[in-house]
């Protein structure tokens, strides 16, 4: 008897966690941008997390960076800004959420140094269908951080894009 009801209660147990469990309905791997802002996209990357049931995403937000221009177009044009999302929570399974990061490095070229990592805001995906959904980001890094860190005078943003797959 005290067998039966403690598989009841590991049954019980497994289908409450595989309830709270959100599966993404497709594979959102691939370039995302919106076709009427050239200059900034998002990389995704969509795989099952190690030794979980869920699949995680990674991402990349390429854009331009607010703070500074590029000295060789003359001042007229901003250097590159990486913002990474390395993981997050499916809420939905066609919505997901998580911290999104800048960073430094050393360029694999180079002897190891020094790398810095700040969690800068949030970021939610928001997808219609396979192809087609919305970002949005929150911008806000933290206060007295010191010149060195890679989130130095980033500016608070907030906003929400329409993206697409980008079609090749």
């Amino acid at each position: 008897m005290k067998a039966q009801a403690l598989l009841a209660a590991l049954a019980a147990g497994a289908a409450l966690q595989a309830a709270a469990q959100v599966a993404p309905t497709v594979d959102y791997t691939d370039m995302w941008y919106n076709p009427s802002e050239s200059g900034w996209g998002i990389s995704i990357r969509q795989k099952p997390p190690a030794g979980g049931t869920v699949d995680a995403l990674f991402a990349v937000w390429y854009t331009y960076d607010p703070r500074a221009t590029d000295a060789t177009s003359g001042g007229s044009r901003y250097v590159p800004l990486w913002f990474v999302m390395p993981g997050g929570t499916w809420v939905s399974p066609t919505s997901y959420q998580g911290a999104l990061y800048v960073l430094t490095g050393t360029p694999y070229t180079q002897p190891l140094a020094a790398k810095a990592i700040e969690q800068v805001g949030t970021f939610r995906f928001d997808f219609s269908d396979a192809g087609h959904g919305t970002f949005t980001y929150v911008i806000a890094p933290p206060a007295g951080i010191p010149n060195t860190n890679p989130a130095f005078g980033l500016p608070a943003l907030t906003g929400s894009k329409s993206i697409s797959r980008q079609s090749f």
